[in-house]
């Protein structure tokens, strides 16, 4: 009889412990997919945040007014250079569009024989808010240039935007040793590039990190 019950005990120990066995494999089996659940999670989320990040710096360049799309641009440089001319008797020695102390403007270069001015043009109306006049009696005339025989700005931009795919920062027209050049500013990713332009041609000149 006493073998009978140390028989039935030990057959009962082997069964509780083949069943803790298999309770401890299933609980490693939990852990080991949990644990790579967890890893997958985590790369998937490291994705994210990469991929936001870089959605990130390029709303910050728009945001902070770094960049500006040619779209937004609303007053033609034509318009600007005829309002700083009805402001100042001169001819176009220089036009740049920039953004100045959080303002969207063009820069107006005129000259005459006597003066040299530099008119600031809003690019949201299109007006005037600041003149700034110096006397200069030796101005080189031959500087001077007509916007019309250039191509557009919108033209140069997209130039510059072929070579590399950024968003454009600033842009200028002036003569250079007698040639007249656009000089286009792009920022890729907080990386800026500057494109000098034949005004004429369009034909990419240089292109300076």
């Amino acid at each position: 009889m006493k073998f009978k019950i140390l028989t039935l005990l030990l057959s009962a120990g082997i069964v509780l412990a083949a069943c803790g066995n298999d309770k401890d494999d299933s609980q490693q089996a939990n852990q080991q997919d949990d644990k790579q659940q967890t890893t997958q999670s985590s790369d998937h989320k490291d994705t994210k945040d990469d991929d936001q990040q870089e959605m990130d710096d390029t709303k910050t360049n728009h945001t902070t007014g770094q960049t500006i799309a040619v779209k937004d641009i609303e007053t033609d440089p034509k318009q600007a250079i005829e309002t700083a001319q009805t402001d100042f008797d001169g001819k176009l020695k220089k036009v740049e569009y920039k953004n100045d102390m959080g303002e969207w403007v063009y820069k107006v270069e005129l000259v005459n024989n006597k003066e040299e001015a530099e008119v600031k043009v809003s690019d949201k109306d299109n007006k005037v808010l600041h003149t700034d006049k110096e006397m200069d009696e030796h101005q080189n005339m031959d500087d001077t240039l007509e916007y019309k025989e250039a191509i557009s700005y919108k033209e140069a931009v997209k130039k510059a935007q072929n070579e590399m795919n950024g968003d454009l920062k600033q842009w200028q027209l002036s003569k250079d040793d007698g040639k007249l050049i656009y000089e286009v500013e792009l920022i890729d990713q907080n990386k800026e590039i500057e494109f000098k332009i034949d005004a004429k041609t369009g034909e990419v000149l240089e292109m300076e990190h």
